[in-house]
């Protein structure tokens, strides 16, 4: 399994004190938001990337690529709040 998804199924687990013992169960609820904000964090960095190279190449003067690459920071924004709305997570 990718060391990733180990990674978010560890941070869902919840402690269930059973009186005479502690166990660890997965609240499945939790794994799904982690999962849903990893995804929403991808169209995020993107954004974040596409915002770099729109200053960048606006200073050079080329304005075609800098249009590009604006609409696809404000497309990757986008796409970031669908996913955590389209799955119910709070921003």
């Amino acid at each position: 399994m990718n060391k990733l998804i180990v990674k978010l199924y560890d941070q869902a687990i919840i402690l269930v004190d059973n009186d005479d013992y502690v166990t660890g169960e997965l609240d499945p609820f939790k794994f799904a938001e982690l999962i849903v904000r990893e995804c929403a964090g991808l169209c995020d960095k993107a954004a974040e990337e596409n915002a770099r190279t729109f200053y960048t190449v606006t200073e050079t003067q080329e304005v075609g690529p800098a249009l590009i690459s604006k609409g696809s920071q404000v497309q990757a924004e986008k796409l970031s709040r669908q996913i955590k709305k389209h799955f119910g997570v709070e921003e």
